[in-house]
């Protein structure tokens, strides 16, 4: 018995779901109703993106037929790229350029005009035939007299007949001259006559085609400008469309998967077959009822899976943070990216996460690590006074990396040229145009409606003061109070300035009410895998660039903001936010736009974090609070005359202000420092101030106002405590316009003759 074939493009099946992955891609495809002969049939369906994991590949199906052999090939793609997309060479001939109708403008010879023309060609006939006799007379006269000069060299010439014809000739040809003579002294009168008429009546048409020739000439600038156009047109066209082809090049597949599906057809009862495999299994025998199907009743439904890469999902979030009422508004989304030859369209799509770069905002919270020192050897090895233990390597080191930091010019290095500007298309012609138009206004023209519209003016941003965190640096030994006073002063005085940009500005509720939103998927966890169902169906096209699709928008409050402080390191405040997943997603670890009130700060990592746990994220220095941590002081300890110690007293302060008087809120500072650590018995490190601080022990309260008593008396407050490897940590409450000062004191007694050194 003959094999019933049949062959389906995978492009010609519709897509029924595209689970996608964080790096791969399961798709399903329905062929339903597919006619079926008794006995042998074999499907084949060609076309598979050469991205498929061909173990995947499952085919099911339901109806009156078994699956009895899937064969799976990898062949080369017998399509041909232009008969897949004809359109895109059917339109690339240029459009033609149209030309104006000169014949409109142009009046027609009156009656006059023609007859001066029609005599004034007429007398330029006469004086031609006038000239034409004058010529003959004067060339058979010199023929004449040339016969006459060859008579000296005949004999036996009859003077006297010769000297007679001579006179009839001579005498015919004067009479010719002189009529051709009179009559074109006549006919010069003429045609002078008649040339001045015919001039005075061209000057008249002229003055009466002088407005239509404005018309023609301002017809044909608007022509040249509609053709330059069109031509600007044609060639973006054709711009688009080669662009268009490279990237339907970039996805064409050179190979492909084909996929043969052997199904035996019997006239009984349907039932289901599946086949998972490509190995060979043992259909399932079932039991023929009494009824029966004709031949054309011979249908089955199938569908084949498959799971491919160069497909996939990632999360992409938008993270809106407001200091003002501690809240934060998180957009998830999904950037979908198909990098397959196949286009999934009208189907649903599901996102998974089965599948289970601090980057922007430059600068990263530095770790104090342990302070360690020793005594040196007592020959070479060690300095006087303590000098060698006043900083340690890392903190040298930091130093000189922020410093660097500082120094490093933060101009973007993109090429803009490449990126904006108009390109020279057509330059030239809309050079000649633009001359052409000088000699013509505006209004003439039309081109003058928007000529007196302002120039639209920039939207003003109130940063706070970056001056006084980039001087820092350079005026560590400025007065403090001084520096922080200032900065308060100015941010007050912004605050008290009126801004006429706020007059316009929408509240919230209005722009909330005019937004638009997305449409938010369905969710739904089993186990560790939660899965996003998109709402609708969508069409995905391979592309280059992902494509975004909203899953869910997030609300959070009681966003915890804070500062972080390692003056030793970087004298700047980092903020910190701290926010807990009240929602019942799990958020995946992604890029992140942040938003900082109404302000964007720049791309950031978001991590991943479970329902119920909360993350935190750095959110760059601000500006606002001002650190000042001026060199150490070290003086000599006060000891008895015979002592055998030397003891050096380390005197170190750090002063903070919150600058933002206007905010009137407190802000929550943790300061960093840290004494060093001895290993050696004989080298004792004590602290002198905050007293009463124990390692791992209860918190001192410690802290002094920044600039004086009268100005900083209600500055907040700050617990001092002491962790493990010499760390010292206050925790502050800093009142908005004020500044605080945290004193650190320790001594650092040896043995006399020795020195302490870093390990």
């Amino acid at each position: 018995m003959d094999i019933e074939k049949k062959e389906y493009h995978v492009r010609d099946l519709p897509t029924r779901t595209v689970t996608l992955f964080p790096s791969k891609a399961q798709v399903v495809r329905d062929l339903k109703q597919l006619a079926l002969k008794p006995g042998t049939n074999e499907v084949t369906i060609i076309g598979l993106t050469p991205t498929v994991d061909d173990s995947t590949i499952k085919v099911e199906g339901t109806g009156s037929s078994i699956i009895s052999d899937i064969a799976i090939e990898f062949l080369p793609n017998r399509d041909i790229f232009e008969e897949a997309y004809p359109e895109i060479d059917s339109d690339l001939s240029d459009d033609e350029e149209d030309d104006v109708d000169t014949d409109q403008y142009e009046i027609p010879d009156s009656s006059a005009l023609q007859a001066a023309r029609a005599k004034v060609v007429k007398l330029e006939d006469e004086e031609s035939q006038a000239r034409e006799i004058l010529d003959s007379a004067a060339k058979r006269l010199a023929i004449l007299d040339a016969h006459c000069k060859v008579l000296d060299e005949k004999k036996n010439v009859d003077v006297v007949q010769l000297m007679t014809a001579y006179r009839a000739e001579r005498e015919k040809v004067f009479q010719d001259r002189m009529a051709g003579t009179v009559r074109q002294r006549e006919n010069s009168a003429q045609l002078k006559a008649a040339r001045e008429e015919l001039g005075r009546l061209l000057k008249l048409k002229q003055k009466e085609e002088k407005p239509l020739k404005r018309e023609q000439t301002l017809a044909l600038k608007k022509q040249t400008r509609d053709n330059v156009k069109k031509w600007r047109k044609a060639e973006d066209r054709r711009k688009e469309k080669e662009r268009i082809r490279q990237e339907r090049e970039r996805f064409w597949p050179k190979v492909c998967y084909a996929v043969r599906v052997t199904l035996e057809a019997h006239a009984f009862t349907p039932m289901s077959s599946r086949r998972t495999s490509v190995s060979s299994d043992t259909a399932q025998r079932f039991n023929p009822t009494a009824e029966t199907e004709t031949e054309a009743d011979l249908t089955c439904d199938l569908s084949i899976s498959y799971i491919t890469a160069a497909a996939s999902w990632s999360p992409s979030y938008d993270l809106q943070l407001s200091t003002t009422n501690n809240t934060a508004t998180l957009c998830y989304d999904a950037s979908i990216t198909n990098e397959t030859s196949e286009t999934w369209s009208g189907c649903k799509i599901v996102l998974s996460t089965s599948q289970t770069a601090f980057s922007g905002l430059e600068q990263e919270i530095p770790e104090l690590k342990q302070w360690n020192i020793k005594l040196a050897p007592k020959i070479g090895g060690g300095g006087a006074g303590g000098r060698n233990i006043l900083n340690s390597r890392e903190e040298r080191a930091q130093r000189e990396a922020w410093r660097k930091t500082q120094e490093t010019s933060t101009q973007s290095h993109v090429k803009r040229d490449e990126l904006f500007g108009v390109e020279a298309v057509a330059s030239a012609a809309f050079e000649c145009v633009q001359e052409e138009e000088k000699e013509e206004s505006d209004d003439d023209m039309g081109f003058g409606l928007f000529d007196d519209l302002p120039a639209p003016q920039g939207a003003r941003f109130d940063n706070i003061e970056m001056a006084v965190a980039t001087s820092r640096a350079r005026k560590g030994r400025q007065s403090v109070g001084s520096m922080v006073g200032s900065a308060i002063k100015n941010a007050a005085r912004r605050k008290e300035s009126h801004d006429p940009i706020q007059e316009y500005s929408a509240s919230p509720q209005d722009l909330m009410d005019a937004a638009l939103d997305f449409e938010e998927s369905t969710i739904e966890e089993t186990g560790l895998t939660t899965t996003y169902d998109l709402s609708g169906t969508k069409t995905l096209p391979p592309r280059a660039m992902a494509s975004k699709q909203r899953v869910a928008r997030l609300n959070f409050s009681g966003v915890v903001f804070n500062h972080t402080v390692v003056p030793k390191y970087k004298p700047v405040a980092f903020l910190k936010a701290k926010l807990r997943n009240s929602s019942r997603l799990s958020l995946l670890k992604g890029d992140a736009g942040l938003t900082l009130d109404g302000t964007f700060m720049g791309r950031t990592t978001l991590p991943r974090c479970s329902a119920g746990d909360s993350f935190s994220l750095g959110l760059g220095v601000d500006p606002a609070i001002v650190v000042s941590y001026p060199v150490a002081n070290v003086r000599r300890a006060t000891t008895g005359f015979f002592s055998k110690e030397n003891s050096s007293v380390y005197s170190r302060s750090i002063t903070a202000a919150n600058t933002r008087a206007a905010a009137g809120k407190p802000v929550s500072l943790l300061v960093l420092d840290q004494v060093p650590v001895s290993e050696d018995e004989r080298l004792k490190v004590d602290i002198l101030d905050p007293k009463g601080m124990l390692v791992e022990g209860a918190g001192v309260a410690s802290g002094l106002p920044g600039r004086g008593e009268k100005e900083d008396v209600k500055w907040g407050k700050a617990t001092s405590t002491l962790k493990e490897g010499g760390q010292v940590e206050w925790e502050v409450s800093l009142n908005a316009g004020k500044a605080v000062k945290l004193g650190l004191e320790y001594v650092v007694a040896m043995p006399s003759g020795d020195s302490a050194v870093e390990c």
